[in-house]
Formats: C-alpha cells, sequence, structure tokens
C-alpha cells in the first residue's frame, strides 16, 4: 500500500503542477497548486488522501444514522 500511495503521490503531484492545471489566484502569475485535482487524482487511483477519506466516513456513517432512523429529513 506504501509503494501504491508513493507511485499515485508523484503522479498526481506532477499532474495538479503543470502550468496548464494551476489555479489563478491574485498576486502568483504562475497559478498555484491545485488541491482539487491532486485529491481527486488520488481518490479514483485507490489511495485518497486524510481529509477526503474522512469526508467519504461521515457521508457513511450520515447514511447509516438515516437507515437506523436517528436521522429524519
Amino acid at each position: 500500500m506504501k509503494k501504491l500511495r508513493r507511485k499515485n503521490d508523484a503522479y498526481c503531484t506532477e499532474l495538479a503542477e503543470k502550468p496548464e492545471n494551476r489555479e489563478a489566484k491574485a498576486g502568483y502569475p504562475n497559478g498555484v497548486f491545485n488541491k482539487g485535482m491532486y485529491s481527486i487524482c488520488m481518490e479514483k487511483r485507490g489511495t485518497p488522501t486524510f481529509a477526503t477519506y474522512q469526508s467519504n466516513q461521515s457521508k457513511k456513517e450520515k447514511a447509516e444514522r438515516m437507515a437506523r432512523g436517528e436521522i429524519l429529513l
């Protein structure tokens, strides 16, 4: 798993750092690192970042609570 994470991290970092994928931001003429693209890339390749994993877990927990009837819409 560590090898896969290292491989995916290198690939996704390179992808998000490319000049055409950088996000425009005031004061940064060359743009900034595309965090959203990095997170999505890591998740699709099977090694989500902790923030993405945590978000998915909270969605699962909420769905389970709704199924048990603890949360009503």
